[in-house]
């Protein structure tokens, strides 16, 4: 309690004026005087106080826990703006949780009792559905079901979230597509025949409607259906039709369908009557469910030096948060969600951006970044940093970024992007800046796609890519997915020291000029390298003087300085050879396993291939466990090769990260197959009850500083230790570790000594598993079976963290570091020691009543490469359901 005591002065006393801010509460009122006793209701009147005051210093907006259910945008003018040295922030009061909600909490939840709907939902899901009356409880604004998807932008309809959770709209199949039968009346004949007879159940006067990749794997378009015969299995769509038109075998859902309400999670709104049915996943609870309704929630036009920081923003149907013009404005620290369109939009101005949030579920791009002026090659400085944007373009699937770039001077660094079924990052324009990030995990779902991707365009240059890291990037279909995907004739772009693990095509170059793949490392890539010289074939119309690529290039000043003597390679462009793949270079590259070169012949002889190291050991430092530096004694370094700072690369830890730890792992569809391993030593089987250890009190108090004294943990008595060296299987393994535990009121103590290989250094990273580290994992059985696995990982740094990868909910796994101590010290070049202090509260246990609880020790020794538990669990480490028992032993 002292410690957070101190914290949250310190966070206060952060902000010189924080005594002189203003104050905001969902119990507030905006009569009231400007106090922290006496807050104010809303955002607008806090902000009406400053226009007021017009104060010569900076000042804060301290906003207290709760969620505030908006009507509107909060919109920020001119008039609102801070200044360099005195800067306007609205931010959440600390350790408090604040949500801006778009939306409204619907209640009145009951059975269905209509007749007429029993009949049309499934037997299985008519004691499950609820229902609720919309309109009864003033929510009457439900949107419009519009066509949306590939150029065909509109916000979203009410959506519907469940425990901050998207819900699906009622759709068949529930999980993947059909495919198209045939185009008996063509591509364009807005129509389609489909296998099966699943909609003859299905009233035809219903508002139906259709998903899908209608021709092309990377175009997806939302369709009413006009008609459909169950006769002749034919669908026809209104017009506008799919994108493309239709083509044999590509795919499709429908969705909007009350009969297809068949499993939890699904909902139906009937627009006529208003009535909303819903199958909830779990006990329904007051609060529980919000329906999105407004299309904005922070709109910051011209204002300058504000920042908005440690918020939720969360259920609008369309973009979360709007900057236009202004500078140094920023959003900080923020977790952004259930959006229906993008999380963060930034357009014009300069140094304005993202920074350190936390963007998910959002129904289409993350953030998007644009301003500067092209033709004078003028920056606009505005940056996506430190942002961890996963499970985006839920609803509108291809062409929605996690992050967009346009215009000039924009620059994207130490994100970590996964799980997005298109594009990762999404580029046009000058001179850009792609750094640190970590991108994996893409373009599951689509084809001919990149998790990096920009195309067509001779004048879009100057960017530089360098020291990311793109793993696990696969795609569907024919055409697959690529890692950077320089499509049709991208050119002038520089693609320095970045690091590819299982990713198809990953460096591709198709058909553009000038630019450069230079010391990076490909790794497992089948193949790592794509050229070709397709506007030379195909595609030679684009390059023509009335195709794209001349058009766009002549709406440049390219032969007029600052354009020629930033790219000089423009100005004679179209005397030499503007169709060929010229000036391209790949140099100083690491290929280890994969393939290396997918090179057409026509543009082989235009390419210039040198100095690269293929189907040589590079020396990774730790390749099982993607670590993917190089050994100081790599064959590369001999040929100039510099170190990439692999280290640096993904998020960081600061007080602008809206959390931390963060935990992420690869989607299933994602992993390139991998060689089958060795067999595994047979497991040994456990007879009898799990193994339980006595945890004896603590005899005195116990200084958590990573050295292991004897006065306080029992003299270190090597009878006592719990010893950690089974194999994952159970199977003994060396070099063994031993623990110490006590207990004391209020906290468990684990103390571990931890023999290593001497012969390889100590991996002293903070990824697990990666680096070396130490394992605690609790789980209070007296609690039921549904009490969570606390997971706690520890690292020779000293740095510590709370995961969820046993499944915990994000509450406990939060709950599970609130105090927490741990300390470690590096003995010597074999040894290092660590040391817990965890709370019981955290752990969700009182120990008066509980005494007994699954437990199990690990140790990740990557020396070995090793895994040592106390017990060999025979797969996650986790799994307490094979570990052991600690017992606190009587006083």
């Amino acid at each position: 309690v002292v410690v957070m005591a101190a914290a949250l002065l310190a966070g206060l006393a952060g902000d010189a004026r924080a005594e002189q801010g203003f104050y905001v509460a969902t119990d507030g009122s905006d009569a009231n005087a400007e106090t922290r006793a006496e807050p104010f209701a809303t955002l607008e009147r806090a902000r009406d106080a400053i226009r007021a005051a017009r104060p010569t210093g900076g000042i804060t907006v301290w906003v207290r826990g709760g969620r505030y259910f908006r009507e509107g945008a909060f919109e920020l003018t001119a008039a609102d703006s801070g200044s360099e040295d005195a800067p306007i922030v609205y931010r959440a009061y600390p350790h408090e949780d604040v949500r801006l909600v778009g939306g409204r909490t619907v209640t009145g939840f009951g059975p269905v009792t209509d007749p007429a709907v029993l009949e049309r939902l499934a037997p299985g899901a008519r004691d499950s559905v609820l229902r609720a009356d919309l309109r009864a409880q003033g929510i009457a604004d439900f949107g419009e079901l519009r066509p949306r998807g590939f150029y065909r932008f509109a916000d979203s309809p009410l959506d519907l979230f469940f425990r901050d959770r998207p819900m699906t709209l009622a759709r068949w199949p529930n999980d993947g597509f059909e495919q198209i039968a045939d185009v008996p009346a063509g591509k364009d004949g807005g129509m389609f025949p489909y296998d099966g007879d699943r909609p003859k159940g299905w009233r035809q006067d219903a508002d139906i409607w259709v998903y899908g990749y209608w021709f092309h794997d990377w175009a997806d378009t939302y369709l009413r259906v006009a008609s459909i015969d169950t006769d002749k299995r034919i669908v026809a769509t209104e017009p506008p039709h799919g994108a493309f038109g239709y083509k044999k075998g590509q795919r499709f859902y429908f969705l909007n369908v009350l009969e297809e309400l068949d499993r939890p999670g699904e909902w139906y709104l009937d627009r006529g009557s208003g009535i909303l049915y819903f199958w909830p996943p779990g006990p329904m609870r007051d609060g529980d469910v919000v329906v999105s309704m407004i299309p904005n929630l922070i709109a910051l036009q011209d204002a300058s030096h504000v920042t908005v920081r440690g918020m939720s923003i969360e259920a609008v149907r369309g973009t979360a948060i709007t900057i236009s013009g202004g500078t140094q404005n920023r959003i900080a620290a923020c977790t952004v969600r259930n959006t229906g369109g993008t999380a963060v939009s930034v357009s014009g101005g300069t140094s304005n951006g993202a920074v350190g949030c936390d963007i998910y579920e959002t129904g289409e791009s993350g953030i998007s970044l644009d301003g500067g002026d092209r033709k004078s090659l003028t920056p606009a400085g505005n940056y996506a940093l430190n942002n961890h944007i996963h499970h985006f373009s839920r609803t509108c699937r291809a062409y929605r970024p996690a992050v967009g770039i346009g215009g000039v001077g924009q620059r994207a660094a130490h994100n970590l992007i996964h799980h997005g079924p298109h594009v990762g990052i999404l580029l046009g324009g000058n001179d850009h800046v792609i750094e640190f990030n970590e991108l994996h995990s893409l373009c599951y779902e689509t084809g001919d796609v990149g998790a990096f991707y920009m195309g067509r365009d001779w004048t879009a240059r100057g960017t530089v890519i360098r020291h990311n890291f793109f793993h696990h990037v696969r795609g569907p279909g024919t055409y697959g997915a690529n890692g950077i995907y320089l499509d049709d004739s991208a050119s002038g772009i520089t693609i320095f020291g970045n690091v590819f693990f299982q990713v198809t095509r990953a460096a591709y170059i198709g058909g553009g000029r000038d630019n450069t793949y230079e010391n990076n490392i490909f790794v497992d890539c089948v193949p790592s390298l794509h050229v070709d010289a397709r506007a030379l074939g195909w595609m030679s119309y684009h390059a023509a003087e009335d195709g794209t690529l001349q058009k766009r290039l002549r709406d440049m000043p390219y032969k007029e300085p600052p354009w020629s003597e930033r790219y000089p390679e423009l100005v004679n462009i179209l005397d030499d050879e503007p169709a060929a793949p010229r000036g391209n270079l790949i140099a100083r590259n690491v290929r280890w396993g994969g393939t290396w070169d997918d090179v057409e012949e026509k543009a082989r002889p235009y390419l210039t291939m040198t100095d690269n190291l293929l189907d040589v050991d590079p020396r990774f430092v730790d390749a099982a466990n993607m670590n993917f530096q190089l050994r100081d004694d790599s064959p590369a370094y001999e040929m100039g090769f510099k170190r990439i700072p692999f280290e640096e690369i993904g998020l960081y830890q600061d007080e602008l990260r809206a959390s931390w730890p963060v935990t992420h792992s690869v989607h299933e569809h994602s992993a390139v197959p991998v060689p089958v391993p060795a067999p595994k030593p047979a497991p040994r089987v456990r007879s009898g009850p799990p193994p339980v250890f006595r945890v004896q009190r603590a005899t005195g108090p116990t200084e958590v500083d990573g050295r292991l004294d004897a006065g306080e943990w029992g003299g270190l008595d090597p009878a006592e230790a719990m010893v950690i060296g089974q194999g994952v299987h159970g199977e003994d393994a060396a070099p063994k570790s031993r623990a110490w535990l006590r207990y004391d009121d209020a906290a468990l103590l684990v103390a571990f000594d931890n023999a290593v290989e001497a012969s390889a250094p100590l991996r002293r990273g903070n990824t697990w598993p990666r680096d070396d580290a130490v394992e605690v994992a609790v789980r209070n059985t007296a609690a039921g079976d549904d009490a969570p696995i606390l997971v706690l990982r520890g690292f020779p740094s000293g740095h510590w963290l709370s995961s969820d990868e046993a499944g915990a909910p994000p509450e406990a796994v939060r709950r599970a570091a609130e105090g927490v101590q741990y300390a470690a010290r590096a003995v010597d070049a074999g040894r290092w020691t660590a040391e817990w202090r965890i709370p019981f509260k955290s752990l969700g246990i009182d120990p008066a009543r509980q005494r007994r609880f699954a437990f199990n020790l690990t140790i990740r020794k990557t020396a070995g490469p090793l895994w040592l538990m106390w017990q060999g669990t025979g797969a996650q480490s986790w799994r307490l359901d094979k570990a052991g028992i600690i017992e606190l032993a009587g006083d």
